[in-house]
């Protein structure tokens, strides 16, 4: 497929993401060890649970538009400011009520909210990866993924840098300021995405008075974004709030690195379907033949690659796990099988899912969520009386079996055509 060949840049973005994770993960286990990598993979899944609606709502609509009218730099300015007040208006809710959550919760990130230096910075870089993920979409929309790459490698270089920094002059609570790191890099990653994407558009008032007119676009996919988070991220972030307490903080980073190289490949997995399959898929959602045989040629080729990458992650496991973080992380193993096949279910039902946001079947979309999260939480809820780790590995693998059989039952209802039922 041309689209493939022609993907050569957005491969490399997705790569230097999990290559550049992966690098502070490593700095980050050598030095405090399991439980420094539980508190800093806790404050990650603090950074996606704020990106998701951005990203999985605002942004998608934002890609919609920019696919499927025409294009100007007046009609695009206009759609940048309605996409940045909705980000402004969705980040002030969110902000409020973590603030409010991390003053009367017991954390264990809670002392970075406490300072207010340190929680105002955490603020700013927060609101300036929306900035730089409305910038890498309109890249994704644009097909200019070379240029894609390079933000990719800035964000990743500058975040390594202030990561080495702070060990090398061994500053005061060196764990914290590592974790204020990922997020400060967006600073000179912003002033990037300023002179190459934003500068470039027409802006002006009218552009944010219209801002209702255009509701129709946003707010289906910001209510998907919403429902997502709330079943998807939100129980993933509360479940590792309990995780500290149920199986402690070494434990919960043996679990979590065990989950960190899972989601590496669902992330691959992900930024694959959004900077290939999401983009076409949105540009042919009303010609149904063409989009059942686009997807039936990308799933000939998508399913068997992810299931060969799962299999080749479980067979070296050991090897794996002591490369990436170290030999202490190997005792993790116990961890990955049912890690792995959850989140192979997961890789596979987002293509559904994304069908679903492309061509806004709202409803559909909310209940899948729904569904899919109460499977979740009974699942973690009867599991504690019978398992001990295996019950979070066991509440996500069986999330993914409902939302993929929800997903393909869709999907044949909806999209095939009737040529291929029989």
């Amino acid at each position: 497929m041309n689209q493939f060949r022609s993907s050569f840049f957005s491969l490399v973005s997705i790569f230097l993401n999990v290559g550049f994770g992966f690098a502070y993960n490593k700095i980050v286990s050598v030095y405090f060890g399991p439980i420094g990598l539980s508190l800093l993979t806790h404050y990650q899944n603090l950074v996606a649970f704020f990106m998701h609606i951005p990203q999985e709502g605002i942004n998608k609509a934002f890609i919609n538009q920019l696919t499927q009218e025409e294009d100007s730099k007046v009609h695009t300015g206009r759609i940048i400011v309605q996409s940045v007040v909705w980000n402004v208006l969705i980040f002030l809710v969110q902000w409020v009520c973590l603030v409010v959550y991390m003053y009367w919760a017991d954390s264990p990130l809670e002392e970075l909210f406490l300072d207010k230096g340190s929680s105002l910075l955490i603020g700013v870089s927060f609101f300036l990866f929306v900035l730089n993920l409305l910038a890498s979409s309109w890249m994704v929309a644009r097909h200019k993924l070379k240029r894609y790459a390079i933000y990719t490698f800035l964000l990743g270089i500058t975040s390594v840098i202030g990561m080495g920094f702070c060990l090398y002059f061994d500053i005061t609570d060196s764990l914290y300021w590592i974790i204020l790191a990922v997020t400060l890099s967006n600073f000179p990653v912003f002033i990037y995405m300023f002179l190459t994407v934003f500068r470039k558009f027409k802006y002006s008032w009218t552009d944010i008075k219209s801002l209702f007119s255009g509701k129709d676009y946003f707010m289906p996919l910001i209510i998907m974004g919403t429902v997502s988070l709330l079943s998807g991220k939100f129980l993933d972030y509360v479940v590792r709030e309990i995780a500290f307490d149920l199986i402690g903080p070494y434990e919960s980073g043996l679990w979590q690195s065990a989950v960190k190289i899972s989601q590496a490949f669902v992330f691959l997995c992900g930024a694959f379907l959004s900077t290939i399959f999401y983009p076409y898929a949105s540009e042919c959602i009303k010609d149904k033949p063409a989009l059942h045989a686009y997807v039936k040629k990308f799933m000939f080729l998508y399913v068997p690659v992810t299931f060969i990458g799962v299999f080749s992650m479980f067979a070296l496991r050991d090897i794996i796990f002591q490369i990436l973080f170290s030999k202490e992380f190997i005792k993790a193993d116990k961890y990955f099988l049912l890690i792995l096949i959850g989140d192979w279910l997961r890789c596979i039902s987002w293509v559904g899912a994304y069908l679903l946001m492309a061509s806004s079947d709202t409803r559909r979309f909310i209940v899948f969520e729904i569904i899919s999260g109460i499977a979740f939480i009974l699942v973690f809820i009867l599991g504690t009386e019978y398992f001990s780790w295996e019950v979070m590995a066991m509440a996500n693998l069986m999330r993914y079996v409902v939302y993929t059989i929800l997903v393909i039952l869709y999907y044949r209802s909806v999209w095939m055509v009737e040529d291929s039922r029989s």
